[in-house]
């Protein structure tokens, strides 16, 4: 039984990860810093305690690992400095760790679309572009993908997923929350493009390239449908009953609400879930990438129809009590 070392695997992306290399038949080995808060780890998961940054507490238990698969990262921070605590110096300890325990393993490093950067002109980012990122946490996801370059003895991949979204995500419940009150807010107009892919498709994806050590050096996209953020938001707000009312957030607001959260950061030390940065990722013109190559050599595609994936979203938060049951009772 070929063995999985796993990071991030109490979140989002990681536990459906963890889920579809168990469904394999691959023994998952997750690395954890409070074992007693699984988050939403499946259960059949081994589970090691430690930290990123602390290789001491985990390089033993990659000696007999397969694949690494690197999903740990911070989503939120209040400074360049803070991402990179993690997304980058935690990426490089564990690209070291797992270079000296388990040199022939596949390393998959799942990066963001936000490494690359936004669209050029309206044309999707190519692998072969050069990347621009515009946020610090598209700033510290690019340092470690370096970082992985850089340091990694053995094969390894970094995949770069589009905006990701389905079971357990953070990222839609606050647009979910306020549609569960009545309002469905459209940013800067709802013109915006991007590709939504659902975590399933991500980690088939995932699970196909570590597998896949001839496409070692590659950095790559992971990419489904695309929508607008106007349609997207509608489609959201259809789920409510009665359906929520759409509300206009023009740029200029975004921006101040913005700015508003980063003062209030350095008063209450806590991140704010829109604060500058987040801003300014939303307010380019389109996020789009080109997937193609990648998907053509992994043979997989994207299963998943956005508007299903949305409502089986929708359908576990209410489950999960994440949002109240009486506003969508519909789903």
């Amino acid at each position: 039984m070929r063995t999985l070392f796993l990071s991030g695997g109490t979140g989002f992306v990681g536990s459906h990860v963890a889920q579809e290399f168990l469904a394999q038949g691959w023994r998952v080995r997750a690395l954890v810093r409070r074992p007693e808060r699984a988050g939403l780890l499946p259960g059949g998961v081994e589970t090691v305690q430690g930290d990123l940054i602390d290789t001491d507490g985990y390089r033993r238990r990659l000696t007999d690992c397969a694949a690494v698969v690197h999903c740990a990262g911070a989503t939120r921070a209040r400074s360049l400095a803070e991402f990179r605590r993690v997304n980058v110096a935690g990426t490089e300890a564990l690209v070291k760790a797992a270079s000296e325990a388990c040199p022939d393993a596949m390393f998959i490093h799942v990066s963001s679309q936000a490494a690359a950067g936004p669209s050029r002109a309206g044309v999707p980012v190519r692998e072969s572009d050069p990347p621009d990122p515009v946020s610090w946490y598209g700033r510290s996801k690019l340092e470690g993908e370096l970082a992985v370059a850089r340091h990694c003895r053995g094969r390894w991949c970094v995949v770069r997923p589009s905006v990701v979204y389905g079971a357990g995500d953070p990222g839609l419940l606050p647009v979910f929350l306020a549609i569960a009150r009545g309002v469905a807010p459209l940013l800067a107009g709802g013109h915006r493009r991007l590709q939504l892919l659902d975590v399933g498709d991500l980690a088939r994806m995932l699970s196909a390239a570590a597998q896949r050590p001839d496409l070692h050096g590659r950095r790559a996209f992971a990419a489904g449908d695309t929508v607008t953020m106007g349609e997207l938001v509608r489609e959201m707000a259809a789920l409510r009953t009665p359906r929520a009312r759409t509300i206009a957030v023009p740029a200029a607001a975004l921006r101040f609400l913005g700015l508003v959260a980063w003062l209030g950061e350095g008063v209450t030390r806590r991140v704010a879930p829109l604060n500058r940065d987040k801003v300014r990722e939303m307010l380019q013109t389109d996020w789009l990438c080109e997937p193609e190559p990648f998907l053509r050599d992994l043979q997989i595609r994207p299963t998943t129809r956005w508007q299903d994936g949305i409502r089986r979203a929708c359908r576990w938060y209410v489950e999960a009590r994440w949002l109240p049951p009486r506003a969508f009772a519909s789903v």
